[in-house]
């Protein structure tokens, strides 16, 4: 038969377990769904990207590098409102089709979010999906996705629609939770565990 110390134990570890859970009582993220565009301008004089390592073995694009930094506006229009700049490079790294690796920082200005920035990677095929890797100022350590696709052309310029959509952290909360646990062991010893 079980010592009388060791039944206690088992049930007060048991009732320990089955009573206790883990949960944070702050909202510690803040959850962003965004459309916004991109202007992309090949060539001409208000250009906003440049070709700057040319295609090793013409005619073949693969291994070409390009440096951008398109405007960030608020409608697929020549006038729109300028809401940042998505400055970085795509290199094209596909050899079977169109497909231009896309590193990149959404730097955005005005209103709120002026100076915070996501961090962005994936493939620029004319409609895909791009990763939210990170972020900084009001959008720190975000994470999420950016859906893209081509919604309308004017003379060498793309209008790319973006999906935004993406989870940051709360920088008004200091979201630190705690666990305690205090373990009663045989022989009247206990453990705490702050």
């Amino acid at each position: 038969m079980a010592h009388p110390s060791h039944v206690l134990t088992i049930l007060l570890m048991s009732l320990a377990m089955a009573t206790s859970s883990f949960s944070c009582p702050y909202t510690c993220e803040n959850e962003i769904n965004w459309r916004l565009y991109l202007k992309q301008v090949g060539t001409g004089p208000d250009n906003n990207q440049d070709t700057i390592v040319a295609p090793p073995k013409p005619p073949k694009l693969f291994g070409t590098t390009v440096v951008n930094d398109w405007t960030i506006i608020d409608a697929p229009a020549l006038n729109a409102k300028i809401i940042g700049h998505a400055q970085g490079v795509h290199v094209m790294s596909d050899l079977a089709s169109v497909g231009w690796y896309t590193s990149l920082n959404i730097v955005f200005q005005g209103d709120r979010f002026n100076g915070s920035t996501l961090q962005v990677m994936g493939v620029l095929p004319p409609a895909g999906e791009w990763a939210i890797v990170g972020g900084t100022g009001e959008l720190a350590l975000a994470r999420g996705t950016i859906k893209h696709k081509i919604v309308g052309t004017a003379p060498n310029t793309n209008f790319r629609e973006l999906d935004i959509h993406a989870f940051y952290l709360k920088s008004s909360i200091c979201c630190k939770c705690t666990f305690s646990a205090f373990i009663l062991l045989p022989n009247s010893q206990s453990l705490f565990f702050p």
